[in-house]
C-alpha cells in the first residue's frame, strides 16, 4: 500500500505538477527535488514487500521516512517564494495523507511488533 502511495505521489509531483507550476507557485525544479523522496520510498517499500519478510527495522525506516518528507513538505510551504493557494494545498494534502499513513504505520508496527515503545532491539531483530 506504501509503495503504491509513493507511487502516485512520485507521478503527481514529477509528472503532473511541473505543468501547473504557473497555478502552484512551485517551480519544476523544487518538484523533482520533493519527488525524489516518494521514488525512494516507492522503491524501499516495494523492495519490503518483495522480501516478504516481517522486520521491525523495515516498517520503523518507512514510517520515519515519511515522517521526514512531512518535515521537508513543511520547510517548502514556509520558503518558498511565490507559492500560490494550490501549491499551498497540495503540500497540505501531501502532510495530511502522510500523516494518516504514519499513524496507521504504527498501529501495525504495534499490532505485529508489540506494544511496547522503540527498542533498540526491534532495529535488530530478525
Amino acid at each position: 500500500m506504501d509503495a503504491l502511495g509513493a507511487l502516485l505521489s512520485l507521478a503527481l509531483t514529477a509528472g503532473f505538477l511541473p505543468f501547473l507550476s504557473s497555478w502552484t507557485g512551485l517551480q519544476p525544479n523544487v518538484l523533482y527535488f520533493l519527488a525524489t523522496f516518494p521514488l525512494i520510498y516507492c522503491v524501499f517499500s516495494f523492495r519490503c514487500y518483495k522480501l516478504r519478510s516481517r522486520k521491525p527495522w523495515m516498517l520503523l525506516t518507512i514510517l520515519f521516512a515519511n515522517a521526514l518528507y512531512i518535515l521537508v513538505s513543511g520547510a517548502v510551504m514556509m520558503t518558498v517564494q511565490g507559492i500560490t493557494v494550490w501549491g499551498y494545498l497540495f503540500l497540505l494534502a501531501e502532510i495530511l495523507v502522510l500523516l494518516a499513513v504514519i499513524l496507521i504505520e504504527w498501529s501495525v508496527y504495534r499490532s505485529f511488533f508489540g506494544k511496547t515503545a522503540v527498542s533498540a532491539k526491534a532495529f535488530y531483530k530478525s
